[in-house]
């Protein structure tokens, strides 16, 4: 029998554009008006998957999206329970006739430039990209084209990294976002790895195969940014490596690299103690999917806890 729940984490973000806050609620009801049933909101994502609305809630005050995945023609594998034998063979078995199996949800609540995010196998980058895309097709392109969702940190992470200075950075990026054209590396974390882009797009010279893909995906490689000395290293040094970290705080991104910052008395800090967020058990549903109501009223629930601490606009 499937699980009831799933422990998934929710996030915050911050939409702005042009460094400025972004109304992104206003934008997804404008384009909500032109791309109204499933089939219209549907996007091709340009790597095989498909993403689009599956359930929207305008009420409230605020918008609450469920998005959902499938990658048509895929077929999912099946095996013999209980076999008595020392090996079963997996087969491979197709969706019934009309339909595709899902391949992945997340969940966002809009609320002017508010945004709290919970993926389930579709992360917020992926998610963004889709209501990139999608505002194109509504003709929303000239108002809305280079908007970003920005994490929001945890003041009082950023406080101790303050208090304490930075000793050392460590930094651990996908080669597969390392192998990426030159062009999109527009975060300037990855392009400190320099010299290990060629080395990267070596292995990525041929066309990938899924396989080959995924290889890189697992492959991390990692580089150490730290003070020669101690805490009375050079004091230009000290604010440069301190810098250095508080843009890593405002430019981290899970789905491509990972970091964790030393302070000067050794304490770590991963990302999962930077970013403003929650954990939160979910209820799921038969097919082991969460539930997108109870996700919302969840999601509620943060905005509502974030807004009454006065956290919106730190």
């Amino acid at each position: 029998m499937p699980s009831t729940a799933k422990t998934k984490t929710l996030y915050y973000f911050r939409a702005i554009r042009n460094k400025q806050a972004f109304d992104i609620q206003k934008f997804m009801s404008m384009a909500r008006s032109k791309k109204a049933t499933c089939a219209e909101s549907e996007v091709d994502l340009g790597s095989g998957d498909i993403v689009r609305i599956q359930r929207y809630d305008d009420s409230k005050g605020m918008i609450k999206i469920h998005l959902t995945r499938y990658i048509p023609g895929v077929l999912a594998a099946t095996l013999q329970p209980k076999v008595l034998a020392a090996e079963d063979d997996e087969t491979a078995h197709a969706p019934p006739s009309g339909r595709e199996f899902k391949d992945g949800d997340c969940f966002l609540l809009l609320k002017d430039h508010h945004v709290i995010f919970c993926a389930d196998r579709i992360g917020h980058r992926k998610a963004k990209h889709y209501l990139e895309l999608l505002f194109k097709e509504a003709d929303l392109y000239e108002q809305t084209y280079g908007f970003d969702l920005a994490p929001a940190s945890n003041l009082d992470t950023v406080k101790l990294i303050h208090e304490h200075g930075v000793k050392a950075i460590d930094l651990k990026v996908s080669a597969y976002a390392l192998s990426l054209p030159q062009g999109e590396h527009k975060r300037w974390p990855i392009r400190l790895f320099g010299g290990l882009l060629n080395e990267i797009n070596a292995l990525a010279a041929k066309d990938q195969v899924a396989v080959e893909q995924k290889a890189l995906e697992d492959l991390m490689v990692g580089v150490k940014i730290s003070l020669n000395g101690n805490s009375r290293s050079d004091e230009k040094s000290q604010h440069f490596i301190e810098s250095m970290a508080k843009t890593f705080l405002d430019d981290d991104d899970p789905d491509d690299f990972s970091l964790s910052i030393v302070t000067q008395k050794n304490e770590k800090i991963t990302a999962d103690k930077i970013r403003l967020h929650t954990r939160v058990n979910l209820q799921t549903k038969q097919d082991n999917t969460v539930s997108h109501k109870n996700a919302w009223d969840v999601m509620e629930h943060y905005f509502d806890e974030i807004r009454n601490a006065g956290l919106l606009e730190q």
